[in-house]
């Protein structure tokens, strides 16, 4: 497929930051399980930032999903010039594609691997 509604577009982009929302909200959940006793203080103050990264995340799904809403269909995009503007393989297929695709699948075990 190479052209998508606005519509449709938002909605599938709202989706994609509504998971990256549930990411930052696990990380901030993790961070309350850390021991920080000894950890510098402007570090800690820097993981404050998760909480707010999820709530803007949060509001600007909300947001595209009105948008969605209240544009009606809109007009048709090209897709593969939108695909241009990006570098995930991920994203350009739920750009180019309605249905949905795991971002990346986690191991279910293992060792954990910190880049």
């Amino acid at each position: 497929m190479t052209t998508r509604t606005t519509a449709d577009l938002l909605t599938t982009v709202a989706e994609d930051i509504s998971e990256m929302a549930a990411v930052a909200h696990a990380l901030d959940a993790l961070t309350s399980e850390l021991d920080l006793s000894k950890a510098d203080q402007s570090k800690i103050r820097d993981l404050q930032k998760i909480d707010a990264l999820f709530q803007h995340l949060d509001d600007i799904a909300a947001l595209l999903r009105k948008m969605s809403d209240m544009i009606g269909t809109g007009p048709t995009l090209d897709t593969r010039d939108l695909c241009a503007a990006v570098r995930l393989d991920y994203l350009k297929t739920r750009l180019t594609n309605a249905t949905h695709v795991d971002a990346a699948t986690p191991p279910v075990a293992g060792d954990v691997n910190l880049f």
